[in-house]
Formats: C-alpha cells, sequence, structure tokens
C-alpha cells in the first residue's frame, strides 16, 4: 500500500466519528417527521377510520434500523474501500435506494440527510470525486424521482427544494476543499523545493570545503615534499664531502617533515577535488539524489552537449526539472525516470520523461494541476516554454526548450 492510500484510510477512520454523529440526528429527525406525520393522518382520519396504534412504533423501528445499517457502513468504511472500491458508496446508495421506497413520510429525511454523508466520504476518498460527485447526484436525482412518483407533485417539489439547498451547499463545500487541498499541494511543493535546495547548499559547501582544503594541500604538502627533496639533496652532498654529523642533521629534520606531512594529508588530491558547481550535470545529480533519497524515483540522466548558461540560468533550469520530477513522483505512480538533452539550431531542448499513469492534459491546464503554470512562467523568464505531451496510461513528457544564451 503506498503513501497515498494510506492517507486516504486515515482520512476515512478520521471523519466517520462527525459522520455517524450526523446519521444520529438524522435518525432522529426522521422518527420526529414520522411521528408528526402519522398524528396529522390520525386526525384527517379521526371520522373515517382509525390509523392502527402500533404503526408510528413499527415505523420507528425501521427507521432506527434503517439508520444503524447505514451507520454500519460509515464505520466499516476503511474496510468496505479496501475491500472494493465502489463498495464505499455502492452499498449505502443500494440500502438508501430500499429505504426510499419502504419508509414513507420519513424517507425524505434520509434521503436529503445522507446525501453530505456520501459525498463527504467520496471527496476526501476518491481521486476524481467530481465524478463520483456528478453519479453520486443523478442517483439521488433518481431516487426523488421515485419518491415524486410515491407521494404526488406537493411533497415531491417540496422535498426537491430541500435536496436543492443541500446540494449547493455540498458542492461549495467540494469547491472550498479542492482550494484547501490545491494550497495545500502548493505549499508542499514549497517545502521539496526549499529541501531540495537546502540539500543543495550543503553540497555546494561541502564542495567548497573539499576545494578549499585541496588548495590548501596543494600549497603545503607539495611544498613540503619539495623541501624534503632538497634537504636529501643537501644530505648527500655533505656525505659525499665526509661531513656525516650534519649529513645526519638533516636527515632527521627531513623525517621530521615528512611525518607531519603524512599526518596532515590522509586524503588524496584527487579525492578531494569535485564537479565545478557551473555545471548543469552536476546540479542535476543532486536534484535526482536528492528525489531518490526522499520519494525513491530512480531518474536516469543522458545529457548530450549542455549550453554554458550562467547560475541564475542554471538555477532556473534546476528548480524547473526539481518541480517535474516532484509531480512524476507524487503523481505517475512510477519510480523511474529519464533526463535526456539535444541542442540545435541554437536551441537546447531538455526533457523530463516518465511512462507512469499519465494524466488528461486538459483538465489540469483547466483545474490548474500538476505545477503546469508554475513551469510555463519559469520557462518564460529563460526566455523558453514548458510543452507537455501526456495521456491516461501512457505517460508523460515535459519538454523545456530554450534559446543557447548565455544571460548573467
Amino acid at each position: 500500500m503506498d503513501q497515498t492510500e494510506a492517507q486516504k484510510l486515515k482520512t476515512l477512520r478520521t471523519i466517520r466519528g462527525p459522520l455517524i454523529i450526523g446519521m444520529i440526528m438524522i435518525g432522529f429527525i426522521a422518527i420526529y417527521v414520522l411521528s408528526s406525520s402519522l398524528s396529522i393522518e390520525r386526525q384527517a382520519t379521526f371520522h373515517f377510520e382509525q390509523v392502527p396504534q402500533n404503526a408510528h412504533f413499527l415505523d420507528s423501528l425501521f427507521v432506527i434500523g434503517a439508520v444503524l445499517s447505514i451507520i454500519a457502513t460509515i464505520w466499516f468504511n476503511a474496510w468496505l474501500y479496501t475491500k472494493r472500491r465502489w463498495l464505499l458508496i455502492g452499498l449505502p446508495l443500494g440500502l438508501i435506494l430500499i429505504y426510499t421506497t419502504l419508509l414513507g413520510h420519513a424517507s425524505p429525511v434520509i434521503l436529503v440527510g445522507t446525501y453530505p454523508v456520501l459525498m463527504i466520504e467520496a471527496i476526501t476518498t476518491y481521486q476524481r470525486s467530481h465524478l463520483v460527485l456528478n453519479i453520486i447526484t443523478f442517483l439521488y436525482l433518481g431516487m426523488w424521482g421515485l419518491y415524486f412518483l410515491m407521494v404526488g407533485p406537493l411533497l415531491g417539489t417540496i422535498t426537491l427544494e430541500s435536496f436543492v439547498f443541500v446540494i449547493a451547499i455540498v458542492f461549495y463545500y467540494w469547491r472550498f476543499y479542492q482550494r484547501q487541498l490545491a494550497s495545500r499541494q502548493e505549499l508542499e511543493n514549497l517545502y521539496d523545493e526549499l529541501k531540495l535546495a537546502y540539500n543543495q547548499v550543503e553540497a555546494a559547501a561541502i564542495r567548497t570545503e573539499r576545494q578549499r582544503v585541496a588548495r590548501e594541500l596543494h600549497d603545503t604538502f607539495t611544498q613540503d615534499l619539495a623541501g624534503v627533496v632538497l634537504q636529501l639533496d643537501a644530505a648527500q652532498t655533505f656525505l659525499k664531502n665526509g661531513d656525516s654529523q650534519r649529513a645526519a642533521k638533516i636527515i632527521a629534520q627531513s623525517r621530521a617533515t615528512t611525518r607531519q606531512a603524512l599526518k596532515d594529508s590522509r586524503l588524496t588530491l584527487t579525492d578531494l577535488r569535485s564537479t565545478p558547481e557551473e555545471d548543469l550535470p552536476a546540479r542535476l545529480n543532486l536534484v535526482t539524489t536528492a528525489i531518490a533519497k526522499n520519494y525513491h524515483l530512480t531518474t536516469t540522466l543522458r545529457l548530450s552537449l549542455v549550453p554554458d548558461y550562467s547560475p541564475s540560468q542554471l538555477t532556473e533550469i534546476t528548480r524547473i526539472v526539481t518541480e517535474a520530477l516532484t509531480n512524476v513522483a507524487k503523481h505517475a505512480q512510477t519510480d523511474q525516470a529519464l533526463i535526456t538533452s539535444q541542442q540545435h539550431d541554437q536551441v537546447f531542448k531538455l526533457k523530463i520523461i516518465d511512462f507512469g499513469v499519465g494524466f488528461d492534459l486538459y483538465k489540469a491546464q483547466k483545474s490548474g494541476h500538476f505545477g503546469l503554470q508554475g513551469l510555463q512562467e519559469r520557462a518564460q523568464r529563460l526566455n523558453g516554454v514548458i510543452t507537455v505531451v501526456s495521456a491516461i496510461d501512457e505517460g508523460t513528457t515535459v519538454t523545456l526548450t530554450l534559446p543557447i544564451t548565455r544571460k548573467e
């Protein structure tokens, strides 16, 4: 089970308490409406026929049983979603259809009251919540049509007015919830970008420190070795001249110098030197490493010719790649991605490719999801453009196209 599914199950368990309390209130209202309607019916039929005295008690028991059965589906919502996703909404819908035909005067309360309950579960659980909301609304309108045929136009119209009011509230809540999700997603993306930027700064600091140490070793260790060579040459000269005492003294100094140099140089110059900062492949290596560590997304780099861009340009390109890979990790449902580049006629193209589930590009652009607007704005600052090609179950390709022009 991935992180998204686990979060959905956690959300279902969190919301079932308030939903059960709401269903208990709906049950009390349904019993009250049923009691009032039976009292009115007794008064209206007093001179003709008596309504059975136990009718209210039996109908109330049936209402209680109906409410308890719907509460049971709410209590086991996580289990139903795990077994079959459609059961989360399909099972209570089937029960509500039965109760609409059998509860009589109490059915409008059950019909109108259970609509927001199912909608809340659908909004917080299903990925295509708008589609599920439309289906549920259509089915509820069908059940209202059945109730309309049973009770006539007067009560049917009154019930429809209440139902339309509840629909308006639910869809307003859905739009508010979607905006909250979009804001949360934006904050998560900013946090991820900040975390990656921190990793890049940390890596840059490490590279800078390595280069500093390499320079110090070059200025000290190699000079010490040169000094040792000169001292040994001098000692050799003294030995040839028969001055062994001075030669021994110089050799002792050379040994001390050599020991100190070896003590101060445990790493070689090759190990200390690293790739320069002003290098797009090096930056992308840092990004892909951080993405792999945080999201378990393995990215293959196949870069050919890369223009000599300025640090500010490299920063924007890196952020575009970071955002695109983050989208792949969160939405594409794949653990593999590919980055390629090509250069032709003063135009540089960088492609981020995945073979995941893909998405409907028109709906994504319309709803503002996947950060497409942010990618375009970053590309425009580079005098470039972002093109996205995607289809359901066929993966996604994000292409950054920009001129080969260095801007300081």
